[in-house]
């Protein structure tokens, strides 16, 4: 989360200073993350990144909706707010969807099922268009296939989040 960190301090470094920079990604760049070796290993690497992830919001929550900060204060920390939330939401979407099943009340179930058919839909074309810019930053063509893609985004709600 170092990288997602020093942003938010370049970013309040050139507010408080008056600079004009602007953050950007260089395409050129790779960077590797070793995959961890299994399933426990996986689970504690998210567990650390997403406890940095908070601390990164936590250290900079005044920064979440402040104008001064451009893009980053006005769209991205508010997004990434709600982010923080989706977890919580997800899991009890879930759990009112199988209740509403379990009843039998499928007219009430249905919207969220729809919901959720469209969040997983969302998630899909982002998944898609993100590896197509990383198709196109570093060569890569093996194992971006769109099957993976449809399957991850099929997944992920009801398992990684």
């Amino acid at each position: 989360v170092e990288d997602y960190e020093l942003i938010h301090r370049l970013h309040r470094h050139a507010v408080d200073h008056g600079r004009d920079w602007t953050v950007r990604v260089v395409g050129g760049a790779l960077a590797r993350t070793d995959a961890p070796a299994s399933p426990l290993a996986f689970l504690r690497q998210r567990r650390r990144w997403f406890g940095g992830f908070l601390q990164t919001q936590h250290w900079n929550r005044d920064m979440v909706g402040a104008r001064r900060f451009g893009w980053l204060g006005t769209a991205m920390l508010p997004v990434k707010t709600l982010d923080t939330l989706q977890p919580i939401y997800g899991l009890a979407a879930f759990a009112i969807l199988i209740g509403l099943v379990a009843t039998g009340r499928f007219m009430v179930a249905l919207p969220i099922l729809i919901v959720m058919l469209v969040k997983i839909a969302i998630d899909l074309t982002f998944h898609l268009w993100s590896l197509g810019i990383y198709k196109n930053w570093t060569g890569q063509r093996e194992g971006l296939g769109l099957f993976p893609a449809l399957i991850a985004a099929i997944l992920e709600p009801f398992s990684f989040q």
